[in-house]
């Protein structure tokens, strides 16, 4: 996938869905199974549905295939899902109404969009983040906000994020509104 391609993709799909749409769904599949999955639960408890973890975005489609009759909200970081995008668009050809698609640039970008984290220059490196990233650097725009993840919240013991496993202050309630929040439609 090129550039354009990854674009196109996550601009289509990362619009994020109303609570109303929440309230509807069966489960929430994500892709991940350590601290976007352990967020993603908790999101799930909310709105008493269940949570599932794909264990990779290329496991989507079979989970999607086995519970085809489930209203799912899918979950994956947009960065890296465009090879799979084929094989979705195909099942919500056939499955229209049962699959809402959330892709965030990463989960990472997520966190730090939601205003869970502060730093001065940290609202424009999310509105033009081509101008932060060093593609010599980052592989990836996701390694570039885990990056910046973890610097931004190295110095605070209770906040320290890692991508196996969320420190407890990211699963407070008020925490958990604030990613709902950033994840919803305007």
């Amino acid at each position: 996938v090129n550039n354009g391609e990854k674009a196109a993709a996550s601009s289509s799909f990362e619009t994020g869905f109303t609570t109303s749409e929440m309230d509807r769904s069966d489960r929430i599949l994500t892709e991940d199974s350590n601290s976007g999955y352990q967020m993603f639960s908790k999101i799930a408890e909310q709105y008493h549905v269940r949570c599932e973890a794909a264990n990779g975005k290329s496991n989507i489609y079979a989970c999607l295939e086995d519970h085809s009759n489930d209203k799912t909200l899918v979950i994956a970081d947009g960065a890296a899902f465009g090879a799979e995008m084929e094989k979705i668009y195909r099942f919500l050809k056939l499955h229209p109404s049962q699959v809402l698609l959330y892709l965030p640039e990463s989960f990472e970008w997520l966190i730090l969009k939601s205003g869970i984290v502060h730093n001065a220059k940290l609202a424009d490196i999310l509105e033009r983040p081509e101008e932060y990233i060093d593609s010599a650097k980052y592989f990836s725009w996701e390694q570039f906000f885990t990056e910046l993840l973890i610097q931004l919240t190295s110095e605070r013991d209770y906040m320290r994020y890692g991508k196996q496993s969320l420190a407890p202050f990211y699963l407070q309630a008020e925490n958990i509104r604030k990613v709902i929040s950033a994840m919803e439609r305007d």
